[in-house]
This record gives C-alpha cells, structure tokens and sequence, in this order.
C-alpha cells in the first residue's frame, strides 16, 4: 500500500513538517534549507504601535481630542424638509387618510399598503395628544443651539431626565453645560402633554 494515499494527498508522517524553518528547532541550523523570513520596520517605532513610550506608560506628546458628535439626519434630508415629531406624522397622515374617502370614488387614486403601516407606527409612536402644544415647548430649545433634528428626537424618544436625552442624543452632550438646566424645564413641561397610557 502506498502512503501518498494517490490524487495529491498525503498522509502525514510521524512527525509533521513545518513551512516555516527555524534555526532553533532540534539544535539544527537549517538557514540554508528553509525561508529566511525578515521584517523590516518603517519609520520610528516611537510614533504610537507597540514599541512606543505610549504602550509603556508614557504619554503621548498630542492628545487629540474627539470631534464633536453632530447628528447626521439633518444633512440627509432635502433642502426644504424638516424633520417631525411622530405625533406630527401622525396627525398628517391621519388628514391623509380621512381625505381619500373622499377620493376613494376615483379608481386610480390608491393608497400603498406602506402607507398604512407608517401611519400605524406614528400613531404607536406618537406620545403626545397636542403636536402643536409639544412644538410650542420645544421652541425654547432652538435658543441654546439645539436642531431640529435633535428637537425630534427629544420629542420622539421622550427623555425623563436631561441626563437620559444626554444619553439618547449623544449630539447634546457638547452643549450640556448650557442645555442642562433649559432641558429639565422643558422635559417637565413635556410630560404633562404626555397621552395617558
């Protein structure tokens, strides 16, 4: 019986090869039979990696400070849209609908099933009764630099405390300092818009 085993495949024998030679292996020098393998290195090992001051305890010459965070959902938008509250969604879509009973007389007039399934999730969404109540409170928060995007994020995720909008909308933590104060207020005044669970 043969070892190779036939079509390119062989067994291993007793002790099993490496494709790497070493020169420490068994006390052999093997440097003439095998792979030298050299890693050259670029540049100062001293710039940050492993082998810098910064991994053994020293501290780097520049710290650089993270940017700060900035909500993305604005800059998607078109230039004329803004971004709603759910319970604005909500009440715009529910005009929507009421006017196609009207409509529903035309044939060629049909709404898509999404439709309906967005105006399902603004209302489970929606925790406010009076949109226009909630904007007006709202309104305040534009004064310490807060966008609108973040103002319906504020709206839409409904915060307890200025520490968990912080949390939610991570964008308002560079404006923490001013905002924090302002936010307790408003948050207070939102909550006795809240619908009854």
């Amino acid at each position: 019986m043969e070892k190779g085993g036939g079509n390119g495949f062989s067994l291993p024998s007793k002790e099993p090869k490496s494709s790497l030679k070493s020169s420490f292996a068994k006390g052999k020098d093997d440097s003439n039979k095998g792979r030298k393998i050299h890693f050259e290195s670029e540049g100062n090992l001293n710039k940050g990696g492993k082998g810098g001051n910064i991994a053994n305890g020293g501290k780097s010459p520049m710290t650089k400070e993270p940017p700060p965070l900035e909500l993305k959902i604005e800059s998607e938008l078109p230039p004329n849209a803004k971004p709603l509250m759910d319970c604005e969604a909500a009440q715009i879509l529910q005009g929507i609908q009421d006017q196609m009973v009207l409509l529903s007389r035309d044939p060629t007039i049909k709404l898509p099933v999404s439709f309906d399934k967005g105006l399902q999730y603004a209302k489970t969404g929606a925790r406010y009764t009076n949109p226009q109540s909630v904007g007006r409170v709202l309104e305040d928060l534009r004064k310490h630099g807060v966008s609108d995007g973040e103002i319906s994020l504020i709206a839409n995720v409904f915060p307890e405390t200025a520490d968990e909008a912080f949390a939610l909308v991570p964008s308002l933590k560079s404006k923490a300092r001013t905002l924090r104060e302002p936010l307790k207020d408003i948050l207070g005044e939102l909550a006795k818009f809240k619908q009854p669970a």
